[in-house]
This record gives structure tokens, sequence and C-alpha cells, in this order.
């Protein structure tokens, strides 16, 4: 795994699905209460099994977790508790909002919001935006951007990636 930091962005190179969910282990030590994460990335990028990793990572049932394309919300109890949002089927921003998924930002628990692109603007300032391409089957490149009141966090997130 090859780390970069440069303020609060992270650009990560994960060569493995093993490496993909030590990322979202990583992630999940640091997330609190409120967090939320946009996932981008094509369709295969890996923003399923990063999600998924995370949600493992604070207790939640791995047979439990799916792709929430067909649902649109899943909510998960764990550690945390886990709110796994699909932006991907809905035609515009608007639809996702009538979701009443803002009433999750700030909240008690750690929202996942893949093809988080499409609603970037529904999502809050201090929103964790992670953004995955492939570079094969199983490996990607991975850039992670916090929100400028998180530098210690990425710092931290980067410590624990080297």
């Amino acid at each position: 795994m090859d780390v970069k930091r440069t303020g609060n962005t992270l650009t990560i190179d994960l060569d493995s699905e093993d490496e993909t969910a030590r990322l979202g282990r990583a992630i999940a030590e640091l997330v609190e209460p409120g967090t939320v994460i946009g996932l981008v990335g094509p369709l295969g990028a890996g923003k399923t099994r990063l999600a998924r990793a995370i949600a493992e990572s604070l207790g939640v049932d791995p047979g439990a977790i799916a792709s929430p394309t067909f649902v649109l919300i899943h909510e998960y109890e764990g550690r945390l508790p886990i709110y796994h949002f699909d932006a991907y089927r809905l035609d515009t921003p608007r639809a996702f909002e009538d979701l009443g998924v803002t009433d999750y930002w700030g909240g008690d628990g750690v929202c996942l919001v893949e093809w988080a692109d499409r609603v970037r603007g529904l999502l809050p300032d201090d929103c964790w935006m992670i953004t995955l391409a492939p570079r094969g089957t199983t490996a990607r490149s991975v850039c992670l951007e916090l929100p400028s009141a998180a530098a210690g966090t990425a710092q931290r997130l980067a410590g624990r990636l080297t």
C-alpha cells in the first residue's frame, strides 16, 4: 500500500482486496458519530467493498451488509449505527433529498453515501470524500479528501496505513 499525504488529502494505491479492507478498518477506527463519507467512482471501483469493510470494522454482521442500489438506504447496528445510502438509481439530487437523508447528517451514526458525486450539493460541508478508481481486478487508486477541520485525522489515518 502506497500512501501520500498532502494537507488533508491522502492518495492511496491499494493492490488487493486485503488492502481495501485494511483501509476500511483504519477509517472505522477514526470515525465518530455524525461522520458522513461520500464514495465516488465508476461501477466496480470498490465503493461497496470499502463500505462493507468500514461497517464490518464497526461491528456490523458481515452477512447483513449488501449493496444499497435497490433499497437506497440500509441501516445497520454496530458499535456505531451505519446508514448506507446509494444515489445511483436516482434521477435527481432532489429525489435523494426526498428520502429524508439530511435527517441522518450529524446524528448518532456514520453515513456512507455511494455515488456521492451525484448529490454532492446535499452533503454536509464536513463530509469526507473518497474517490476510487480501478487499476485492475482488485487494485484501485483512492483519493481521500477530509475537511479542513480534520487535519489531525488525515495525519492519524496516514499513520495507520504506513
